[in-house]
């Protein structure tokens, strides 16, 4: 008897309805999951302590401001980031795979009384402790289990590591504790020379031994160096400890804020390196360049640039050489000689004059007063040039140049005492772009036209 296609048909429709159904009600594992063992918001967690054998338990616990620090009485400070990068593995610390969803014996994994514990408890007063075991045969991984839990798993090296820390990898290791934001005057004192800055605004200012402009990008990366001083070691937890001398220190820094002043001494014995603070108590070792970085001339932080004005496009220039002088101001994004008319001007031209303003700066700086112009070609300058930035209140920048025809070319800025000996090229640009400038309108047509002649044929 044959079997009827009907009944067949709807014998297998059922079936497949059926696995449909069982498979909507029962899906099978995400093979892509990762296995969580801790899951909770970074900021509920209120303390971690970590316990490994032989080493005494490091406790952090979160204050009532949010600030981390440490438990058991320990009063150095501690760092946020490197405890809040701690914080942040735990509160999300996934399985690489569950080996086992339930372990009755523990020991093969060395996870009966582990070598590393983590401990933590929330704000609402729940916790939890996550061990860590042995390494598994691969040696990629380690074996973990959430205490109270039966399942079996492995985590990453890596999530181990992040675990297992002192307290010195916890705690603050900069030196001084200042506000960057309100800095307003460091002083420097190393190989027997004192060099004192004041900040006004974003710029700074030598203010010892002389008046002087200063480099802000230079002093900017010495009181970066002081402020982000971090220590490498502890070497005695008090300054009187450990026979480490400071008589005859390296450097020392103090640095000003809204806060008053924090101080950092480095001092040297053989080949260590290290230093004192007014902000944390005791002897830490430093790196050699810490203190190197501190033992400059005052000329290194000296603004070497005869004008400020930068990169961006001043409002007016005025050039004189000889009898060439030019005054050039720029209306409605062209380049205009007022002293020509009002003719537009080519802006290629105006650029190698801008250029060789720009480029002017010291190579030396042979004096500070003001009485030895004449000694070096300033006193009747061969170039005198203004520039004024664009913007409301800006000041115009004037100053003077000697001879570019000379072996050595001066210059000197108005209002101030100091020389400086530049180099020839920028000064030599100037005077060429300046006669080029003030070429006649018909010389520029014939020079382009001549430009744009097609070549003989042979």
């Amino acid at each position: 008897m044959k079997a009827n296609p009907l009944l067949l048909a709807v014998a297998v429709l059922a079936a497949l309805g059926g696995a449909v159904w069982y498979t909507r009600e029962n899906p099978p594992p995400d093979e892509d999951e990762t296995p969580t063992i801790v899951k909770i918001e970074e900021e509920t967690v209120q303390e971690v302590a970590v316990t490994r054998t032989g080493r005494d338990t490091v406790t952090v616990v979160r204050g009532e401001d949010g600030a981390w620090g440490f438990g058991a009485g320990i009063g150095v400070p501690a760092d946020d980031s490197s405890i809040g990068f701690m914080i942040t593995s735990l509160a999300s610390l996934n399985a690489d795979r569950v080996v086992s969803e339930n372990v009755s014996d523990w020991s093969p994994y060395a996870l009966e009384d582990p070598a590393l514990k983590v401990a933590y408890k929330l704000k609402e007063g729940e916790g939890g402790e996550v061990w860590f075991g042995k390494e598994t045969p691969t040696g990629s991984g380690v074996f973990a289990r959430l205490k109270g839990d039966p399942r079996l798993f492995t985590v990453y090296s890596y999530n181990k590591s992040s675990f297992e820390k002192e307290i010195f990898d916890l705690r603050e290791k900069k030196l001084l504790q200042v506000d960057d934001d309100k800095i307003a005057r460091v002083v420097v004192r190393a190989g027997g020379r004192e060099i004192e800055f004041g900040k006004s605004g974003d710029d700074w200012r030598i203010l010892k031994p002389k008046p002087l402009r200063a480099d802000n990008f230079t002093v900017g990366d010495l009181v970066r160096a002081a402020r982000t001083a971090e220590m490498t070691a502890v070497l005695a937890a008090e300054e009187s400890g450990g026979g480490y001398s400071f008589r005859r220190p390296l450097a020392v820094v103090e640095i000003v804020d809204d806060a008053g002043a924090h101080e950092l001494t480095l001092a040297q014995d053989g080949d260590t390196y290290y230093a004192k603070s007014t902000d944390q108590d005791g002897v830490y070792e430093v790196s050699s360049t810490l203190a190197e970085s501190f033992d400059k001339p005052v000329n290194d932080f000296r603004n070497k640039k005869i004008f400020d004005f930068g990169f961006a496009d001043p409002a007016r220039v005025e050039v004189r050489d000889g009898a060439n002088a030019v005054e050039i101001a720029k209306e409605d994004d062209k380049w205009l000689l007022r002293s020509g008319g009002g003719r537009e001007l080519a802006g290629e031209k105006v650029q190698i004059l801008l250029d060789g303003l720009r480029n002017l700066a010291a190579v030396e700086f042979p004096s500070d007063n003001a009485s030895d112009r004449a000694r070096y070609g300033l006193d009747a300058p061969a170039i005198e040039a203004e520039v004024t930035p664009s913007g409301e209140d800006a000041e115009p920048e004037k100053a003077v140049i000697s001879s570019p025809e000379a072996e050595r070319v001066y210059a000197a800025r108005a209002g101030e005492p100091s020389i400086y000996e530049v180099e020839k090229a920028p000064a030599e640009d100037i005077r060429r772009a300046l006669e080029d400038i003030l070429k006649p309108a018909e010389d520029e047509a014939d020079e382009d036209a001549e430009q744009q002649a097609p070549e003989p044929e042979n």
